[in-house]
């Protein structure tokens, strides 16, 4: 039987995580008879756990299989932190009173649940780090079974570093680091809302260089880090806040000895879990999972350090660890056979780039994520010396051609215009697991009085470079794209100058790692065809074999696209472009802090080796177009 939520989360689970009650039994049946059906698994089966768990997964069934898998997998292949400590034993209650984790109570009012870790309060000579991540992986079960609010919300992490010793953080060595990243970021069922990280010890800040290199963007964008404990009244309600802190949440001992309370009443709840795990004499050879080999990653890894005046001082830092998403079996497949990916090299080319970047004098402001640095491997099919040449050109465009790559503030009136538009919307689904990513184009939506077509250049820009972090369709099988044309008269074909046009195809294929697959033209206006030839001067032969001008057969255009995932407005079955726009929008300004960040990330082209590039070097369209006329 699963909790029925109150109102106002059940509204929010069906808005943001996709709930929907009537089909909660079907998913929870189609889960329970996958496990069934899985040689090497042992896994837990009760229905509020599973429902936790796809609330985790915003009730994709795919996901939580994987999460699934990779969560019991865990559990057998790094037991060194989810058993260090059986739940059962008084040693774990001895831990746990030490208080390094504690889950705060609930709040009054609809919020993420808050746990807070003090790894300064456990003496490093007694206990370990992965002891403290044993404490929290248990505890996280219980709030997953009882608390609807964190299931739904997800959880916030405060950690105090009050009392950490170089002792505690030579504790987190590589191997137990990227277990702990695995354990938490990877495989927990609770989402990350936030992370709050105050008094911190001088030097530490090499660790959240490490740390950041593992975690995914979301998580990234959402680390804060805080000076003082009073600077937390100003994130989290007051009534959960410990007392030692300024809050009316209790003391810390109360707290501690209610989840004491709570660890003994479900005593057996952990019995059963002890036998949980998987058996990897038994799991299909497809399945398998490597999320704890961690050798290779780290094996330049050097940390040169010493300690002066309680200060930690970090002397050098050589390569850390390669974080990337893992493929999906069929993506994989395709990236091995279409663009030359080498599972077993990845790791080693983006530490190529990443060498390679931190040598040119130009680009020192650039420290991109693995992420998007595998995205311009795939987008050159991993010839390093491609990515090079496209990573280079992109940072110096960035500098040369600020109508696409200038303030880029998501909340900034004109593009929030130009968002609520839609006038660059990819579609949610792909027509196979491994096809490519399509997007629509409605180039006719803004008005030209008010806006340049570089602006809304811009907005597209940004939203393609959300695709490369996020969306691993979008870089292994490139896109396709609908040009509706829709609405555009004149006055917009009258912006589409050779000089921007340049500038936009030069972004496209010399900066961006993007594969076109193919480009279907709806609904052409009068005078397209000479804005049109315009556009075809400055394309390669491949790219003019790709563009499929259907105009108004929709049915030419469904022999490739599928109704399926079209919109309806498109004759397709998959939601409205309203709900796209929607989408898009709020997603854009939930990268904010990135898009802020990202405006000083750009080449100096004052200390590029040679000459310097400039906008007339690279496009030069005044004397190219001297004689061009169109009448």
């Amino acid at each position: 039987m699963v909790r029925e939520l109150t109102p106002e989360l059940a509204k929010l689970a069906n808005e943001e995580l996709n709930e929907n009650p009537k089909q909660i039994k079907d998913d929870l049946q189609h889960i329970k008879d996958w496990i069934a059906k899985q040689p090497h698994l042992r896994a837990r089966t009760d229905d509020q756990w599973l429902v936790g768990l796809l609330r985790g997964c915003k009730f994709s069934l795919e996901r939580l299989k994987k999460k699934l898998d990779l969560y019991y997998t865990l559990k057998t292949t790094a037991a060194d932190i989810t058993l260090t400590f059986k739940p059962t034993e008084q040693a774990f209650l001895d831990f746990l009173r030490v208080g390094t984790v504690i889950v705060l109570p609930k709040a009054k009012t609809l919020h993420p649940r808050v746990i807070l870790i003090r790894p300064g309060a456990y003496d490093p000579s007694v206990n370990t780090v992965s002891e403290l991540m044993c404490i929290l992986y248990y505890l996280v079960q219980i709030v997953v079974v009882e608390d609807d609010v964190a299931t739904v919300m997800g959880t916030k992490i405060v950690v105090d570093y009050e009392g950490v010793t170089m002792s505690h953080l030579t504790q987190a060595n590589p191997s137990t680091l990227k277990k702990m990243i695995a354990v938490s970021q990877d495989s927990m069922p609770l989402r990350l809302k936030g992370s709050h990280h105050m008094r911190l010890p001088s030097g530490i800040e090499v660790i959240f260089t490490l740390i950041s290199g593992l975690l995914n963007e979301k998580a990234k964008q959402r680390l804060k880090i805080h000076k003082s404990t009073s600077e937390l009244l100003d994130f989290l309600p007051k009534e959960i806040i410990p007392a030692e802190y300024g809050g009316d949440g209790g003391t810390f001992k109360e707290m501690i000895e209610y989840w004491a309370a709570k660890i003994v009443e479900y005593k057996d709840w952990m019995q059963e879990e002890q036998l949980l795990g998987t058996d990897e004499a038994k799991r299909p050879k497809q399945s398998g999972y490597n999320s704890t080999d961690v050798d290779g990653s780290f094996r330049q890894l050097e940390i040169d350090y010493c300690i002066s005046d309680n200060t930690i001082y970090i002397h050098t830092i050589t390569t850390m660890a390669i974080s990337i998403r893992p493929l999906p079996a069929a993506l994989l497949k395709k990236a091995q056979e279409d663009i030359n990916e080498d599972p077993k090299r990845v790791d080693s080319d983006i530490q190529a780039l990443k060498t390679w970047l931190s040598q040119q004098p130009h680009l020192h402001s650039v420290q991109p994520s693995d992420q998007w640095i595998v995205a311009f491997l795939r987008g050159s099919k991993f010839s390093l010396e491609r990515s090079k040449e496209k990573m280079d050109m992109y940072y110096t465009l960035k500098t040369i051609v600020p109508e696409f790559f200038a303030n880029r503030d998501p909340l900034d009136p004109r593009i929030q215009e130009i968002l609520q538009l839609g006038t660059f919307l990819p579609l949610k689904k792909c027509k196979e697991e491994d096809s490519s990513r399509i997007n629509i184009v409605r180039l006719g939506l803004f008005n030209p009085s008010k806006f340049h077509l570089s602006d809304v250049l811009k907005v597209s820009f940004m939203i393609t470079e959300i695709l490369f972090l996020e969306d691993d369709n979008f870089t292994v099988a490139g896109e396709e794209v609908i040009v509706d044309m829709k609405g555009v008269g004149v006055s917009v074909l009258s912006q589409w100058t050779p000089a921007l046009a340049k500038k936009a195809v030069s972004t496209f294929e010399k900066a961006l790692p993007v594969r076109v697959r193919a480009n279907h033209i709806l609904n052409t206006p009068t005078g397209f065809e000479a804005a049109y030839n315009i556009f075809r001067t400055f394309l390669g032969e491949k790219l003019k074999k790709r563009i499929l001008v259907h105009n108004q057969n929709y049915e030419a255009m469904y022999k490739t696209i599928p109704k399926s995932i079209l919109p309806v407005e498109y004759g397709g079955e998959d939601g409205s472009v309203t709900e796209l726009t929607e989408y898009w929008k709020a997603k854009v300004e939930s990268y904010r802090d990135w898009f802020l960040k990202e405006e000083s990330t750009r080449s100096d082209e004052s200390k590029r080796p040679g000459t310097p590039k400039t906008s007339s070097a690279l496009f030069g369209v005044e004397g190219s177009f001297r004689k061009l006329e169109v009448d």
